[in-house]
C-alpha cells in the first residue's frame, strides 16, 4: 500500500470504521488498535499517524500486548502466504519466505525455543538488518533476555515496524 492509493486526507475524512480499516495495514492484525488510533484524527502528517500508533501500542496492558504479539508471524513460518502483504515483503527481502533447509531448521528451533520461553513469537524490525546473519545474532542474543526485557524489546520493535510502514507509505504524500 502506498501513499498514492491512500492519503492522510482520506483517513482524516473517513468515518471511524473506514479510518480504522485504512490504518489497519500499518498495524499487524489488530483491528482494535487501528480503531483506537483512528480516534487520534486528524493526522497532520505521517509522523502524527506513526506517533498515534506508537502511543496506542505503548498504552496496551500486558495482557493486550501479549495478545497483540501473538498476532505477529514467526520468522520463516510454515505458511508464508498467511502473513500480511507487509510481512511477506519484509521477510521476503531476507529470503525468509523460502529459506533453504538448514536455515529453515535453525529458525524453526529458534522460534520454538523463543515461544516456549516468552509465550509469543520473536518480533524483529527486519528493516534494521542488512542480512540474515544479523537477524540470527539478534535472535540468539534476545533468547538470553528476561521476560520483562523481551516484552519491552518486542513492543519497541513493533513500533519501529509500524513507523517504517507509515513513513514508506506516505514518503511522497503531502501533509493533510
Amino acid at each position: 500500500m502506498s501513499g498514492d492509493s491512500i492519503s492522510l486526507a482520506r483517513i482524516n475524512q473517513a468515518d471511524d470504521e473506514d479510518a480504522a480499516r485504512l490504518i489497519q495495514p500499518y498495524i499487524e492484525r489488530s483491528p482494535l488498535l487501528a480503531r483506537r488510533v483512528a480516534q487520534h484524527r486528524p493526522f497532520r502528517d505521517p509522523v502524527a499517524l506513526a506517533g498515534a500508533i506508537c502511543a496506542e501500542i505503548a498504552a496496551l496492558s500486558r495482557e493486550d500486548l501479549l495478545a497483540f504479539f501473538n498476532g505477529h508471524p514467526e520468522l520463516a513460518p510454515t505458511a508464508p502466504a498467511a502473513m500480511t502483504s507487509h510481512s511477506q515483503a519484509e521477510q521476503g527481502r531476507l529470503s525468509l519466505s523460502e529459506p533453504d533447509a538448514a536455515l529453515h531448521a535453525r529458525l524453526a528451533d529458534l522460534n520454538r525455543r523463543y515461544r516456549q520461553k516468552f509465550g509469543f513469537p520473536f518480533i524483529v524490525a527486519l528493516a534494521r538488518h542488512a542480512d540474515i546473519d544479523s537477524v540470527l545474532a539478534t535472535f540468539s542474543r534476545r533468547l538470553m533476555a528476561t521476560a520483562d526485557q523481551e516484552m519491552a524489546t518486542a513492543r519497541d520493535e513493533i513500533m519501529a515496524v509500524s513507523c517504517a510502514r507509515v513513513m514508506a507509505a506516505f514518503a511522497d504524500a503531502p501533509t493533510a
